[in-house]
């Protein structure tokens, strides 16, 4: 309770010394005058946050270093929304077009319809021009009695060359041959030709 009393009195003290030296501030210099601040209210010199457009649409690929091999085909999508209530909202049957900027010069052009969350898929066959080079995609939606709506950045992707995996091929082990066992046995068998000669040779007796 002590603390308290002094914390209150010392409060009391400092807003007096505050007030008094405040009051004679235009005093230390005769002829000062009061400088004065005055606040405006609504009135800004920022500009204001843009509302939101009425429709919007963007495009991408989600792969974009495909794989090139002849033929591959790369799905590039887009996107149509129409802004209800702050929200968006997908636009069902839109005419989506999409057309593809390749790196020799030439360009093809896809259509189709958006599903019924806005959603475009474009079906796109690679060419070889598409190697090592980025390849543009522009797309443009359009319904009926509205303004279409065009990329403000186009979708993009490019074509790699992926060296194919080596494949390990058994390869045939050599075998060991079999190695004879034992000592080589003489072959053939030799016959004596002739018969030996026998000579008796008689015993003289005294």
């Amino acid at each position: 309770m002590l603390l308290k009393c002094a914390g209150v009195f010392l409060l009391v003290v400092l807003t007096v010394i505050v007030v008094a030296c405040g009051s004679d501030t235009t005093q230390a210099i005769p002829g000062t005058p009061v400088a004065t601040l005055t606040v405006v209210f609504r009135q800004f010199n920022a500009s204001p946050t843009p509302g939101l457009a009425p429709y919007y649409c963007g495009g991408w690929a989600t792969d974009t270093t495909p794989a090139y091999s002849p033929n591959s085909v790369i799905n590039v999508y887009g996107k149509y929304t129409h802004t209800i209530e702050g929200n968006p909202v997908g636009v069902n049957g839109a005419s989506a077009v999409a057309t593809v900027f390749w790196p020799d010069g030439t360009t093809a052009t896809e259509k189709t319809t958006t599903s019924s969350d806005g959603l475009a898929v474009f079906s796109i066959t690679v060419q070889a021009s598409a190697i090592n080079h980025v390849v543009l995609i522009q797309m443009t939606f359009s319904t009926p009695n509205v303004p279409p709506c065009t990329l403000t950045s186009d979708a993009f992707f490019t074509a790699i060359l992926v060296s194919p995996t080596p494949t390990n091929t058994a390869m045939p082990s050599p075998t060991n041959s079999a190695t004879p066992s034992g000592s080589p046995t003489p072959g053939g068998t030799g016959t004596p030709t002739g018969l030996p000669t026998l000579t008796i040779t008689p015993i003289k007796t005294p």
